[in-house]
């Protein structure tokens, strides 16, 4: 451990007995049948002892001299070769050191098995453990709200690996050292899940302190202690508030507890819980447990189940610092330092994001070797960017993540972008081709259907004549069927009537009828035959029978009087015996001729039964229920025929009327047949009349629709054939774009991934490099590449400049990266630029500006998520709330199918429509990886062409005001009216997309286009005069250019002062109000020229004095060199090979021309000369120097060199 000493970069280079006791236990995690030979404890060994001393090692020199050492132990003192213990690892006959990463150790090969059945054993292919990660991460993702978008890869697995063996160990814990955004808090996640573990992570919340943390403790501890669930607890750098939580942190690590942590209750809760698990541990199940031991027992539970994991960044002084403060950390955890990604795990993350991207394969390899070499080269720029000005930035695997995210998205969506708007102008031109081709053919179509129309017309009419002769016979025949149908009708009319009443006398004979016929369906043979087998009948039945003997008109027997008065009489009797012993009786008597029946019979039938008061149903069914049927019969007989009687006569008219009706109607069919013949001969004739005209309409349709159709097209070519050739080239300019986009997204993800917080010149610098890396790599890319070309818009920048965003390139830029970044922006802001363009261009949006040291901030920040406004935050320092990880990580997960969000306690609604800005008003901020990896970090400090054009502004509008008010109503106006042609356009286009078959028959869209094309004149007409005066106002403004020019100057001149010392820092507003104070105090002229001298002498004076007034004395000279630089240089009166020579005397190669007197001119000086002598205004002064000094020889001994001497540049000596 001797060649592993620890110093300030190298602090936790501290080596004690516990990490050899780590070695042995982790020796000691394997089982008897693992161990197949003498091989396999040798390679665990050398195992273990890397996890607890290599993985902390920073240096590769470090980590060599530990493999060697390996190397040589394995020799010495297992007395085995090394390369045939480690022989499996390599295909090659020596082992390396590289070899060595593939070594592991684990249980987590059998992720479903039971903790209990889990061997540690030793892992021989790797690609069976990425099979492994894959799968428990899908299992995570699929049991977690917060999804881990994790690409596993060989770097993943050997920290993975580490993770799982430190969980694997009784009261293992890790300090896991590397930057923000390095995969340290999801492999813990997911190493926590493999080994089927409960996870803590503290939720941190604005009000998180003390109180908040013991209470958090305190469950964790249960957990792990009284509930004997195996923990890990998770805490980052970024969420220790207070140092009191690391203290906490240090007691648990050693101790196994916090002291003073529970009350008394709470201590008593604990150790009953505890009490079966220590009873069921015990043999003795009478024993006495004292509070203590049950207490003893519970923490003992806590440090071998509770696994505290602390992810740490090495930057900065707070590693260094903790680890100082507090030893435990180092002591008490397994050191896992991760280092930067190498480029086998960047190439593997590349290839993984981009598998699915639509992409020649030779192209795809090539971007993710330029995605590898944009991250290389943005670390080394970083490391110029610090060594040249101070500022630090950091490039983690995040920003690497970002870049490859980035391009995956904005190619697919330029693309289609791109290839949707090129497809509207081809079809655009397309449709204009389409009018052009069709005006001769509807010209010679046109031409054709004239004589077809003509020769159309005078058939028609023709037809016309014969209509009205065949009309004119239609109608007299029609007439003389109107008579005879009149006719008809009378007689039907009268027919009917006498049917009527016919039918309406028979209505009162007919319901008796029916009763009657009805009364004799209910009679039975049965009945018939007990009247028939009666000796003596009733009196009644013998009337009814007699009656019926009568109806069928069958003559009495004459037989003695029963009553003794010996004469003869009239009996019935026997003759309705012999009637009721027919067996056809009853069907004789439904059948019976109703309609002539003999008068004789009726009249008898009326003297002497109808009038007979017991000829009565009602009677007569008293003595037989079949007599009473009998006597309905022939009542029902004597209504029928009384009715009949009088009904006959009207039968016979009506038989009558319906043989003339019968005649008459035969007269009229005959000549409503003559009549329908007619009228056939007439339809066809119609008919055929009808196809002429439709034949005639058709053509005056054709005829019609062809002269409407040359008017549309001759407006269509007339209104947009203008457009022709600039769709033409918008086309092919799209074209190019698309086939450029390739390496101009790549370069922009670029940009926005690492770019955001470098200044102008780094940043072009950078630029240039990466696109002609793109030529070499023959990825098609613009030759003059340009972020706000390929992803700005210019209406939207127009908006933004409006708005208060600089019109310098560098700050659209900025605005172009805010736009299209997938992270929020956090802008560099000491100028308030940013902050003034947030404000402007949100204020319609109903924004929101709130800082962290509001009391109601989360409040505001909560509601603006939640419906979707944007919010401000600003005046940030150097650390952010924890609080707002999760909205800085856009961690969103779906609960019933809404996004929520989860800030602290409460879970919220997230709107798509929010937009967070965060801005900070420090110089050179120094932000840590763990908020840079959150954040875009933009850097948004005015540039020297933005200020100039802000003072310029300034200076006219007050020197000029109404020049300034007009040329600023023109630019609005110039928006609005650039704004309104593109949607004109997209209208036109749109128009003419949608439009299906031909555009010329649709005549909705014409009128749309003309509408359209005819606004479009206008307002293009508008802003060609809009533009005219624009620039002849900027012409005018252009005289005031100078004094702009020179004020933006003297500002760069003081923004260097804090590099000086921090306290000469100045606001753009305190110079602005000093220049505005300038012109109004300076002495007034009408001629521009001498009034922009005395502005000029009176602004540069006023800054001088104002500035030294804050100046220590000592810095007061170095101001007025600084300021007078500057000066000459925008005169270019001064070189800055010049300066640089002034400040430093030239560096240069040894010197060829010889000392001509080094008696007296030092050979320092000497060189100085011959170099001044390289520089053009003094070129070969070293020459005439070397001839003045020979001739200066003899008079130097004289001491009487009194001559002036005409040097180069007009000096004389």
């Amino acid at each position: 451990m001797l060649q592993l000493l620890p110093t300030p970069a190298k602090s936790h280079y501290v080596f004690n007995l516990r990490d050899f006791s780590r070695v042995i236990l982790g020796v000691c995690l394997i089982r008897k049948p693992q161990v197949e030979d003498k091989k396999v404890m040798i390679r665990l060994w050398v195992h273990e002892v890397f996890r607890v001393f290599y993985d902390r090692l920073t240096d590769d020199s470090d980590r060599a001299w530990l493999f060697s050492l390996m190397r040589k132990l394995v020799k010495e003192e297992f007395k085995e070769n090394f390369d045939t213990v480690f022989g499996h690892l390599t295909e090659d006959s020596k082992v390396t050191e590289i070899d060595l990463r593939s070594l592991m150790f684990g249980d987590y090969m059998l992720p479903d098995a039971e903790p209990e059945d889990r061997v540690y054993a030793e892992i021989f292919s790797i690609d069976e453990f990425y099979k492994v990660a894959e799968q428990c991460l899908e299992e995570y993702n699929n049991t977690h709200k917060n999804r881990m978008n994790l690409v596993i890869f060989r770097y993943v697995l050997e920290h993975l690996s580490r993770m799982c063996r430190i969980l694997r160990s009784p009261g293992g814990h890790a300090l896991l050292v590397g930057v923000g955004g390095s995969g340290r808090q999801s492999l813990t996640k997911l190493a926590t899940a493999m080994a089927s573990y409960d996870f803590f992570q503290p939720e941190i919340s604005k009000n998180y302190g003390t109180v908040e943390w013991r209470e958090d403790i305190k469950g964790v501890m249960k957990k792990a202690g009284a509930e004997g669930k195996p923990t890990t607890f998770l805490i980052a750098d970024s969420q220790i508030k207070q140092e009191s939580f690391l203290e906490d942190i240090d007691s648990l690590l050693n101790t196994g507890e916090v002291p003073n942590l529970f009350a008394t209750d709470e201590k008593a809760d604990i150790m009953e819980l505890v009490r079966p698990a220590i009873t069921a541990a015990t043999d003795d199940k009478n024993a006495d447990f004292t509070p203590l031991a049950l207490f003893t027992y519970f923490v003992n539970r806590c440090k071998e189940n509770l696994h505290i994991v602390i992810a740490f960044s090495p930057i900065g002084d707070a590693f260094r610092n903790r680890l100082r403060q507090f030893p435990s950390l180092i002591n008490c955890c397994t050191i896992d330092w991760f280092q930067a990604w190498p480029e086998e795990a960047l190439e593997k993350v590349g290839n993984k994001y981009l598998e699915g991207l639509e992409m020649e394969d030779w192209m795809k390899h090539e971007c993710v070797s330029l995605c590898k070499t944009f991250h290389t080269s943005a670390d080394d720029l970083s490391s110029r960017y610090l060594e040249e000005l101070g500022r630090h930035n950091y490039v983690t695997p995040t920003s690497y993540l970002e870049l490859i995210g980035s391009f995956k998205g904005l190619l697919g969506t330029k693309q289609d972008e791109t290839m949707k708007a090129k497809r509207r102008y081809e079809v655009g031109l397309e449709k204009l081709a389409f009018a052009s081709s069709q005006v001769s053919a509807m010209q010679k179509e046109l031409e054709d259907l004239q004589p077809q129309l003509v020769k159309s017309s005078e058939e028609t009419d023709k037809m016309m004549i014969v209509i009205e002769k065949e009309s004119k016979e239609v109608q007299k025949t029609s007439e003389v069927v109107q008579k005879d149908e009149a006719v008809a009708n009378e007689q039907a009319e009268s027919s009917q009537a006498l049917k009527d009443e016919c039918e309406a006398d028979l209505a009162e004979a007919i319901p008796a009828l029916e009763a009657a016929l009805a009364a004799l369906d209910t009679l039975k043979p049965a009945d018939i035959t007990i009247v028939k087998s009666m000796k003596s009948p009733p009196s009644g039945v013998k009337l009814v029978m007699a009656a019926v003997c009568v109806m069928k008109d069958i003559k009495p027997e004459k037989i003695n009087d029963p009553s003794g008065s010996g004469q003869k009489i009239l009996d019935y009797w026997g003759p309705s015996k012999k009637l009721l012993g027919d067996m056809g009786f009853l069907q004789m008597l439904k059948e019976y001729d109703k309609d002539n029946i003999p008068p004789h019979v009726m009249a008898k039938i009326r003297k002497e039964y109808i009038t007979n008061p017991e000829f009565d149903p009602v009677k007569v069914a008293k003595a037989s229920s079949a007599a009473e049927g009998l006597t309905r019969w022939i009542m029902a007989m004597e209504i029928y025929d009384r009715v009949a009687k009088v009904v006959a006569p009207k039968k016979a008219k009506l038989k009558e009327a319906q043989s003339q009706l019968a005649e008459t109607m035969a007269l009229l069919n005959s000549k409503r047949a003559e009549l329908k013949a007619v009228q056939d001969r007439l339809a066809n004739l119609e008919k055929t009349f009808q196809e002429m005209v439709d034949k005639k309409k058709n053509l005056e349709f054709q005829v019609d629709l062809c002269g409407k159709k040359l008017v549309r097209a001759e407006k269509l070519i007339g209104g947009l054939g203008g457009e022709k050739v600039r769709w033409t080239e918008a086309a092919e300019r799209l074209q190019g774009i698309y086939n450029n986009l390739s390496g101009d997204v790549l370069v922009s993800s670029g940009v926005m991934a690492y770019l955001g917080p470098f200044t102008m010149a780094f940043r072009q610098d950078c630029i240039l490099d990466w696109t002609k890396l793109c030529f070499d790599k023959k990825i098609p890319c613009s030759k003059e590449f340009s972020l706000t070309k390929t992803l700005g818009e210019p209406i939207k920048i127009q908006q933004w400049n409006i708005a208060g965003l600089p019109r310098d390139s560098f700050s659209i830029d900025n605005g172009v990266i805010v736009a299209n970044a997938r992270r929020w922006p956090l802008m560099i802001d000491p100028q308030g630029q940013a902050n003034k363009w947030v404000k402007n261009s949100e204020k319609d949006h109903q924004l929101s500006v709130i800082k962290l040291t509001d009391s109601d901030y989360m409040r505001n920040l909560e509601n603006c998520i939640q419906f979707g406004n944007p919010l401000l935050l600003e005046n940030v320092g150097e650390e952010l709330d924890p609080s707002l990880e999760p909205l800085l990580l856009k961690q969103t997960f779906k609960q019933a199918g809404v996004d929520m969000i989860r800030l602290g306690e409460n879970v919220i609604e997230y709107n798509k429509d929010f937009r967070f800005y965060i801005t900070t008003k420090l110089r050179n901020p120094h932000y840590l990886p763990e908020v840079a990896v959150k954040v875009s970090l933009l850097n948004f400090m005015i540039t020297p062409e933005g200020l100039e054009d802000q003072l310029l502004g300034i200076v006219v509008a007050k020197e000029r005001p109404e020049l300034e008010e007009e040329r600023q109503g023109l630019i609005i106006t110039s928006a609005q009216n650039r704004k309104q042609l593109k949607e004109i356009e997209d209208k036109i286009l749109h128009t003419l997309s949608a439009s299906e078959g031909n555009i010329l028959e649709d005549e909705s869209a014409i009128q749309i286009l003309d509408s359209s094309k005819i606004l479009s004149d206008e307002i293009s007409k508008k802003q060609k005069i809009a533009e005219e005066t624009e620039k002849k106002i900027e012409a005018s403004r252009m005289g005031y250019r100078p004094i702009a020019k020179h004020s933006a100057n003297l500002f760069f001149s003081i923004a260097d002062l804090p590099n000086i010392d921090p306290m000469y820092q100045y606001s753009l507003t305190w110079f602005v109000n000093l220049f505005i104070n300038s012109i109004q105090d300076s002495n007034k002229s009408r001629i521009l020229d001498k009034r922009l001298r005395y502005l000029n002498e009176h602004f540069t004076y006023s800054l001088y004095t104002n500035v030294c007034r804050s100046l220590f004395e000592k810095d007061k000279l170095l101001f007025s060199l600084v300021l007078c630089s500057k000066i000459l240089f925008a005169k270019q009166e001064l070189l800055m090979e010049e300066f640089m020579f002034f400040l430093t005397g030239g560096v240069g190669l040894a010197n060829k021309n010889p000392n001509p007197d080094n008696s007296w001119l030092v050979e320092k000086s000497w060189d100085e000369i011959c170099r001044l002598s390289d520089m053009p205004p003094l070129k070969g002064s070293d020459s005439m120097l070397l001839r003045i000094f020979m001739c200066g020889e003899i008079s130097m001994t004289t001491k009487s060199l009194t001559t002036p001497i005409c040097l180069p540049h007009g000096t004389q000596k």
